[in-house]
């Protein structure tokens, strides 16, 4: 809705591209979590606040370290932490998919297995769908991602540790 509000349109493509998206990475999933203890999401722009709302339900969800970070920042001191047990999730921008992938190849050299949504990775996964709608297309294959980690770990994410579903302010 607040796309909407915006003046975006969200119509029914958006819909079907993030049902395609979903159904195509499910079948990557697990081999791409598979040895991986550490979550990175990147994601710039309008994709920043998908990439840090991912890496939360991946913390909440499966117990798991991780963080998000703005890809053109991550050289700069968080990427001293990428090695084999990492996974990076790039939330390719459309403006900036050149210097993004200049980030996924450093994090490649250094280890990583990457998931490239809208651009290069290990797995690369278009994301389609209408103008601007990129976050909204991309949101449910991220949190099956979190959900995928949490079953792997042998976690009920319907009763995350230490969380309830309300948060109430006494």
């Amino acid at each position: 809705m607040g796309l909407r509000y915006a003046g975006l349109t969200v119509g029914p493509q958006t819909t079907a591209a993030a049902e395609k998206l979903l159904k195509t990475g499910e079948s990557f999933l697990p081999e791409l979590i598979s040895g991986r203890t550490h979550f990175v999401f990147l994601g710039g722009g309008s994709l920043y606040g998908v990439a840090r709302e991912a890496a939360l339900k991946m913390q909440e969800m499966s117990l798991s370290q991780s963080e998000a970070h703005h890809p053109l920042e991550y050289r700069h001191g968080p990427i001293s932490l990428i090695d084999e047990r990492s996974l990076v999730i790039m939330l390719y921008h459309p403006d900036t998919i050149a210097e993004e992938a200049a980030v996924v190849a450093d994090v490649q050299a250094k280890g990583a297995r990457v998931l490239g949504l809208g651009g290069p990775g290990d797995v690369s996964l278009d994301v389609e769908g209408e103008a601007h709608t990129e976050a909204l297309v991309c949101l449910p294959l991220l949190q099956l991602l979190g959900e995928s980690v949490a079953r792997r770990n042998g976690l009920d994410t319907l009763a995350p540790r230490h969380l309830t579903k309300v948060v109430t302010v006494a």
